[in-house]
C-alpha cells in the first residue's frame, strides 16, 4: 500500500435513490466520521493513526446542488453564504451594488 500514490474507494449507487439523497447519506457519514475520527494503521510508521475526514469538495451539476443546499441560485439575493457577495435588489440597482 505505501507504494500506491491513491486509494480510491468506491462509496455508493442506487437504482432507486436519487443522486441527492446518496449525496445527502455521504455527507452525514463523512460529518460522523470527522466528529468521531476514523481509526487506521500507519504501515510507515507501524502505529495506530486517528484520522479526520473533510469533505471538501463534492462534484455536481449546479441544480442537484442547490437543491441539497437550498439555494435559490443567481435569482436570490445574496449568491453566496460565505462571503456574503449580493444583496437587497435596491443595493444591487444602486451606484454601490
Amino acid at each position: 500500500m505505501i507504494e500506491k500514490e491513491f486509494c480510491i474507494r468506491f462509496v455508493t449507487s442506487s437504482p432507486h435513490a436519487s443522486p441527492t439523497e446518496l449525496m445527502r447519506a455521504v455527507r452525514e457519514s463523512i460529518s460522523i466520521a470527522a466528529e468521531t475520527g476514523v481509526s487506521a494503521w500507519d504501515c510507515r510508521d507501524e502505529e495506530e493513526v486517528l484520522l479526520l475526514p473533510h469533505g471538501g469538495f463534492f462534484a455536481g451539476d449546479n441544480p442537484m446542488q442547490a437543491e441539497e443546499c437550498s439555494h435559490a441560485g443567481l435569482v436570490c439575493n445574496f449568491l453566496c453564504r460565505t462571503c456574503e457577495v449580493g444583496g437587497t435588489k435596491a443595493m444591487k440597482s444602486s451606484l454601490e451594488g
